[in-house]
């Protein structure tokens, strides 16, 4: 009371500025609100859910007609993959210009031959996201347990691969161990 008396403030002053401080700080987590949702928005949207498969070979068709996992797979000149899993042998592989093919057994002058342990194809498979298969796949390749790994075995040289396509498509990029 005596600060107001020396300063010539009255109480109605008082009032009056609470108000207006209490109005600013609404205005403020109005913005704050905008901003979060702009991030919001900018953050990167993750990968779509795998559905559920029964086998590798069906879940590796899924892939590779997934336009998101497979993005730049029509610029590839040919490939052929061929995968022992679970003691089967299958194979996918690419005509230039034409669609992904499969069948199970041997494929004649594979590009590259890659041995899947059976515990790490029950990884695989469960994998909910393409995210979560990466992470699954460069683990069980770069650290290999019993039952749980992966061997790539590259039967054409690396800078080949890549000017075929390899590079460009996360998919077959992932497949040959180039992802990181």
């Amino acid at each position: 009371m005596v600060m107001r008396r020396i300063f010539g403030r009255k109480k109605d002053d008082d009032e009056k500025d609470a108000k207006v401080e209490s109005s600013t700080s609404d205005e403020a987590e109005i913005e704050t609100g905008a901003d979060a949702a702009e991030e919001a928005e900018d953050a990167p949207v993750e990968a779509g859910t795998i559905p559920y498969h029964s086998s590798l070979t069906d879940r590796f068709k899924y892939m590779f007609n997934d336009p998101d996992i497979s993005a730049g797979l029509e610029g590839t000149d040919e490939f052929s993959l061929e995968f022992m899993a679970m003691g089967e042998r299958f194979w996918f592989a690419k005509k230039t210009k034409g669609e992904v093919e499969s069948g199970t057994g041997a494929v004649s002058d594979e590009d590259v031959y890659i041995r899947l342990g059976n515990d790490a194809v029950g990884d695989l498979l469960g994998a909910s996201t393409f995210s979560e298969f990466q992470n699954f796949y460069m683990k069980y390749y770069k650290n290999p347990e019993a039952g749980k790994f992966i061997k790539i075995e590259l039967r054409k040289d690396v800078s080949g691969l890549n000017r075929r396509g390899y590079a460009r498509v996360p998919l077959l990029k992932l497949l040959i161990g180039m992802t990181r």
